[in-house]
């Protein structure tokens, strides 16, 4: 019987232990990623599906405590974009930020969010991006651990 107590408490304090794991600090660190999609431009008659050029570059995300994170995109010879994210397990959900995106000779200001999920090295995020003129179909983002 002694036995059985100390191997249920074992168990319990185990399952306590890694409940309540720091989720960001297992993912945190410098990745290379990549963007590619399709957008919709709305103009005034009718609408047009764009490919997005693809991007790619640099991000890092930052520990700020256990769930939240900090997101940095430095772009390939372009600017740099933040945002914090919440990660719940393999989860991770992008607040909105505001970034450019050039298509074609304009350039449109949206707001982008996502969400996505971790696998092994990898993060794959479904991107959003919302504006008066754009919105989206199939943007994904694609982060492989350095």
């Amino acid at each position: 019987m002694n036995k059985s107590i100390r191997l249920v408490l074992f168990g319990l304090l185990a399952f306590v232990l890694t409940s309540c794991q720091d989720q960001v600090q297992q993912v945190a660190g410098t990745y290379s990623y990549k963007i590619s999609g399709r957008a919709v431009v709305h103009y005034s008659l009718t609408n047009d599906t764009v490919t997005l050029t693809n991007e790619e570059g640099a991000m890092d995300l930052i520990r700020i405590d256990s769930t939240a994170a900090m997101m940095t995109f430095n772009v390939l010879r372009g600017p740099v974009y933040t945002t914090q994210a919440q990660i719940h397990g393999k989860q991770i959900t992008l607040d909105p930020y505001k970034r450019n995106i050039t298509l074609g000779s304009t350039t449109y200001t949206v707001t982008a969010s996502g969400t996505g999920e971790f696998y092994d090295n990898t993060l794959i995020v479904s991107l959003q991006y919302q504006s008066n003129d754009i919105s989206t179909d199939e943007i994904t983002l694609v982060c492989k651990k350095n």
